[in-house]
């Protein structure tokens, strides 16, 4: 059950980070660099600290 808990909730970040690049990509075109930049880093940061969270609890 657990595993499948994960896999669901690795699907939705993956969603979330995709969705959210997205929106980065068409700020990039929209020629808001800086903009772009700070949504791609939210984007990472979407899956990055739920999956430290994850993995690396004691």
């Amino acid at each position: 059950m657990i595993t499948l808990d994960l896999i669901i909730l690795l699907v939705v970040l993956a969603w979330l980070c995709l969705y959210t690049a997205s929106y980065g990509r068409w700020t990039w075109k929209k020629q808001n660099k800086v903009g772009a930049i700070m949504i791609f880093i939210i984007a990472v940061s979407v899956v990055a600290l739920p999956v430290y969270t994850i993995f690396f609890r004691e």
